[in-house]
């Protein structure tokens, strides 16, 4: 065996003796003896893997790699250098982010290279060669010094005629496409050409995949230089398919989705071609299921970053639906019968690859292109699809609809009586596959078109499903049927189910005694959903369903966990459909099955440990305070899967795939590792979280006991989860509900409060500048206002304040960036396309105004100063052109001077021309915004804002006059304006020419029926003005208009009773003017069901 490491050991830098105990440790590595492989891991770990000897073993393995004759002994070696490379050094904290080839020293990691360099240019087996392309990618990360060497001998490499040499130099650029990004892209440009043009496939493959990282890399200016190459690299796909080289075509598909992610417009001109070429791979099908479906993602891709471009392409729609739908008839093969389907109990069929892809891409299609674009070609088809004598033509129709009915509800929702002329026919086809698609349409349109479907066609929908829940059905049928029931009640209100109720209930309790699980547990399901929508209607089922329940709880049979779970469910959403008293009938028993249950040994993967904590909570919201003696049962399993750490780990790149397999580990990669993150606990982390949050919110003060250890131990070390964004969030919404029980409990703000209150608002105020994800920024701002509202009055500290404007900072400038990326007008490689992250972002400064405003609030206005450090930014945004940029700013002002009051004089200048160009701004958004300050200047600060406010009337009554001022879109901009109009009139009263004019037209403006700011003002001004004996409302013409205008805002809600109740009092001292029978005739004009709400108010 020595012989063939000689060589490897005479060229080596290294001593003999390390060589020599090292070489005996990688040999071992090979062996077939798990005990020999153990004591070798041993060593190598215990002994190498540490701060001094780890540059001897790099420097081995290197050496191993690139000169053993062993292949065994090389191959083993690349592996293993890589692994150690990019793990951590063993001095590190920094598992993820530090590496030991960039903590050793320059002149070993001169030495690694050479050695990895020459071992790479002499004759080696291919799959050394690949494995020394891995080693060398890793020497050459951007940390670490240059190593011109090696792009010179990969430029030559490319030329060689030994195929491995010039693959094995693309899989180096592939990883370290920066290494060419210094040179000039015109020399680059051949090598990428002769790539895609090679006769090998193999490096065709590899030559894609390189170029697809190198594009990556380059600045966009330099993206039309490349636009050259695309046609050969089309040109290269057909000879795959007619070499029948499906796995390779699959691979440059891959490479060819991610360039359509990055640059969609670049494929303008081919786009024709594209589109031909996978019609041509998808229709074809001899080939391979990867082909076919990676095929059909490259269309797909094309809808989500270009809508636009496959929008104008008529050609594109078309194939789109015509493949989904080819693909979509592809089930049940050589099974005309579908004999295999039926008995099968899954109800997810994972062996139809092609059919579940298709319905994946056009429900992702039509919802990027919607049903103006689609419906018309799909139709076309469906209504041949549906009359045809082949069942999977009929069945495939259905699942299509399914899939685009949500991306094309604009236009399918007013054809519902059509579709359902189409679809229920289809209830009662010979066949189960397309009875079940029927139900499938069912369920799925109960959803998307809901609650307008619910209330307009209950009367087809629900007799249709309620068919298929009989015996003569099939199982799969029947369960199916009783899944789309689900998705119907789900939006479906009590008096429409309670017709069907008799007929749904005594055919799923049918259903209860199949002899089939998956149909007693969709039963169960159904049930449950159907009593929560029905709420206390179910009263008259209960007292047959329940005890049925509790005695498929009594048996003890392990099997079935996730039966008695789906029972616990069902039965608990039953007991609160009908309510405590109803419920206490059988409280005790089912709480002590529960507290027998919650006491025998539950595996920790077990599905009824979920059931058993859901149904707790379900319990405790029924039962309130009588719920407190179980919380010692109930709490302590939930603490200690709440205080799960984060179970991560390195792999290796070849493990990740079977990571991936696992549905409880998900696979990241950070800095070219791959990390193995274990999901399902952090999943079970987050549940407990939020049903600790839910107790707490529930309980109260009589939860206080658990706070410290809650707090302490669980919401405040989950915001350093980095890698699970869930745990943070649900961390963040538990720190200010565990803080008020603590109020509730003591009453007083005692010292363990504030000194929580001190570590939990120090740790969010860190989170604001550290968080990248929008959507959990937005969760430590929500959580941050909640804690102010408990804490009160000056809550914070100055390091604090300063630490809070900081973030602020930050996430404005983020924010304002992210906009102004997603708003260009796109250019010529991508569309300008609104994501959903516009939501995301104006929810997110919504919830900054709001941790503003707290702040402003607890420093009583104090916090002024701070604001002046960011208030460049906030005066970019008042100035933009974005609407949400704008009414952030406008929000903002209208806080300083609620808050700042007479304070913010030296800013004035600042904002006010621009806040008075807003009030006619033709975005009532704006106008609403802007109305608001001006009202708020008078309000709060009218000295300063006296030469503001009293000018700005002319206009203010413009915005409440223009013909369009009552529409839905207007009103809360015309309300705003009438409170400014409001707060105007009485903070300047006499100094206003003209006032009693400008109050007339205020008084026209009543009532104010949707904005309760606005209302509370208007009203307490109406009563001021009543009380003044004012002969604006209080002439006999105008009685009948001021009581119908108070009346209004108390029916629509705008006006609370208590707030009302200035205001009606000061209406019945107005009404003791009139003649009783006057006074009765303006009540008497009232229908009944509002003249009750009136007795009571003015009682």
């Amino acid at each position: 065996m020595i012989s063939t490491v000689t060589r490897a050991i005479a060229m080596s830098a290294l001593p003999e003796e390390v060589n020599r105990t090292l070489l005996q440790i990688v040999q071992a590595f090979a062996s077939p003896d798990n005990q020999i492989r153990s004591v070798a891991e041993k060593a190598l770990s215990e002994e190498w893997i540490t701060e001094n000897n780890i540059e001897y073993l790099l420097t081995f393995l290197a050496e191993q790699a690139a000169f053993s004759q062993d292949t065994t002994v090389a191959a083993l070696s690349a592996v293993l250098f890589r692994k150690l490379a990019l793990k951590a050094p063993p001095s590190s904290k920094l598992m993820i982010m530090s590496k030991n080839i960039t903590h050793i020293r320059k002149e070993v990691l001169a030495q690694i290279r050479s050695s990895l360099l020459k071992g790479f240019l002499s004759e080696r087996a291919d799959s050394i060669r690949h494995k020394l392309s891995d080693a060398i990618a890793e020497c050459v990360q951007d940390d670490l010094p240059a190593w011109p060497e090696l792009l010179q001998a990969l430029i030559e490499s490319l030329k060689s005629g030994n195929p491995n040499f010039r693959e094995s130099s693309f899989r180096i650029l592939t990883t370290v496409p920066y290494l060419i990004t210094a040179v000039d892209i015109n020399s680059i440009l051949p090598i990428f050409q002769s790539g895609f043009t090679d006769a090998s496939d193999n490096v065709k493959i590899a030559a894609v995949t390189a170029f697809v990282g190198y594009f990556k890399q380059l600045p966009k200016s330099e993206w039309s230089k490349l636009g050259i190459l695309l046609p050969s690299l089309l040109n290269s796909l057909p000879r795959f398919l007619d070499d029948g080289k499906d796995d390779a075509l699959a691979s440059v598909f891959e490479s060819l989705i991610e360039l359509v992610e990055l640059a969609p417009k670049l494929f303008k001109d081919m786009f024709d071609q594209i589109i031909q070429f996978t019609d041509m791979v998808i229709k074809n099908k001899d080939l391979e299921p990867p082909a076919r479906t990676t095929a059909l993602e490259l269309l797909t891709v094309f809808s989500e970053n270009a809508p636009q471009m496959c929008k104008s392409n008529q050609n594109y729609g078309q194939t789109l639906v015509m493949v989904t739908l080819i693909m979509m008839t592809e089930v049940s093969i050589d099974d005309d019968d579908a004999a295999e389907w039926i008995e099968s109990d899954d109800t997810d069929d994972e062996e139809e690859v092609t059919y579940d892809h298709a319905r994946q891409a056009l429900d992702r299609v039509a919802l990027k292109l919607g049903g103006e674009y689609l419906a018309a070609p799909l139709f076309q088809y469906l209504q041949q699809m549906i009359t045809s004598t082949e069942w999977r033509e009929r069945f495939a129709a259905m699942m299509a609809l399914s899939s685009a009915a949500e991306g094309c509800a604009d236009v399918l929702i007013g054809e519902i009586p059509k579709i359902l002329d189409m679809v229920i026919p289809l209830i009662n086809d010979p066949h189960p596959r397309v009875q079940y698609g029927c139900c499938n349409v069912l369920g799925q349109i109960s959803t998307d078109f809901s609650p307008f479907i619910q209330r307009t066609a209950h009367d087809r929908i629900l007799p249709a499903l309620i068919s298929k829940l009989t015996s003569e059905c099939t199982s799969r049928v029947q369960t199916h049927a009783a899944a789309a029931l689900v998705n119907f009640s789900e939006f479906a209100s009590k008096d429409i189910l309670e017709p069907y109720l008799d007929s749904l209930l005594t055919n799923l309790l049918v259903l209860l005694q199949s002899n089939k699980l998956y149909v007693q547990e969709q039963a169960l399901t159904t049930i449950a959903f159907i009593a929560e929508a029905a709420k206390n209607k179910f009263i008259k089922y209960y007292d047959t369903l329940m005890p049925l329940l509790l005695n498929v709880l009594k048996v003890n049979n392990k099997d079935n966990s996730v039966l008695k779970g789906k029972c616990m469910e069902c039965a608990t959403l039953i007991g609160f459909a009908v309510g405590k008293e109803k419920f206490h009938e059988h409280s005790q028993e089912l709480i002590s099955i529960l507290v027998a249950l919650q006491n025998s040994d539950i595996d920790e993967d077990d599905a009824l440990r979920s059931y058993l904590e859901q149904s707790w909570s379900r319990i405790c919201r029924i039962l309130g305070d009588d719920f407190v003696p179980l919380l010692p049962i109930v709490i302590p399993p939930l603490l200690i899967t709440a205080k799960a750490t984060q179970d991560v780990g390195l792999i290796e790149e070849e493990e990740a795939a079977n990571f991936q397999q696992y549905p409880d580990w998900d696979v990241v990669q950070v800095q070219g590792k791959h990390i193995a993150i274990h999901t399902s606990v952090l999943d079970d982390k987050v549940s407990a979280m939020e049903l600790l949050q839910s107790y707490a919110t529930l309980l109260r003060g009589q939860f206080a006991v658990y706070v410290k250890e809650v707090m302490e131990e669980i919401a405040l070390p989950s915001l350093d989860f980095y890698l699970h964004d869930g745990v943070r969030a649900a961390g963040a919404t538990l720190i200010p509900i565990l803080l008020s029980c603590l109020l509730a409990a003591t009453g007083t703000q005692n010292e363990e409060l504030v000194l929580l209150w001190h570590k939990a608002s120090s740790k969010l105020i860190g989170g604001l500048m550290s968080e990248p994800m929008p959507e959990i920024t937005q969760v430590y701002h929500n959580s941050l206002v909640n804690g102010i509202k408990v804490m009160g009055d000056n809550c914070l500290s100055e390091d604090q304040l300063a630490a809070f404007t900081k973030g602020v900072s930050a996430n404005l400038t983020d924010t304002y960036e992210r906009m102004q990326d997603r708003h260009g007008d796109g250019d010529e490689y991508n569309e300008n396309i609104d994501e959903e992250e516009d939501f995301t972002d104006e929810d997110l400064l919504d919830e900054i105004n709001k941790s503003i405003a707290a702040v402003l609030k607890t420093t009583n206005g104090h916090y002024l100063k701070n604001l002046e450090n960011i208030w460049s930014m906030i005066n970019t945004f008042l100035l933009d052109n974005e609407p949400i940029l704008v009414i952030f700013a406008l929000v903002v002002i209208g806080d300083l001077i609620q808050y700042g009051g007479e304070q913010t004089a030296s800013m004035k200048n600042a904002f006010i021309p621009k806040v008075t160009e807003c009030l006619i701004s033709p975005d009532a958004r704006i106008r609403q915004a802007a109305s608001y300050i001006i009202g708020v200047c008078a309000q709060y600060a009218p000295s300063t804002y006296a030469d503001v406010c009293i000018p700005t009337l002319d206009t203010l009554v413009q915005i409440v006059d223009f013909p369009g001022s009552k529409l839905e879109e207007n009103r809360s901009s015309t309300e705003n304006a009438s409170a400014a109009i409001a707060k105007i009139l009485y903070a300047y009263n006499s100094n206003i020419p003209n006032v009693d004019t400008y109050t007339a037209n205020w008084f026209k403006t009543l009532p104010t029926i949707t904005d309760k700011e606005a209302a509370s003002f208007n009203y307490q001004f109406l009563s001021q003005l009543i009380e003044n004996n004012s002969p604006i409302v209080c002439a006999q013409s105008n009685i009948s208009a001021v009581v119908d205008s108070v009346i209004q805002a108390l029916n629509e809600r705008s006006l609370t009773e208590r707030e009302g109740q200035t205001v009606i009092s000061s209406i019945k001292k107005l009404l003791g003017f009139l003649p009783s029978s006057d006074a009765m005739a303006i009540f008497n004009r009232y229908p009944a069901d509002i003249m009750e709400k009136v007795h009571k108010w003015f009682a």
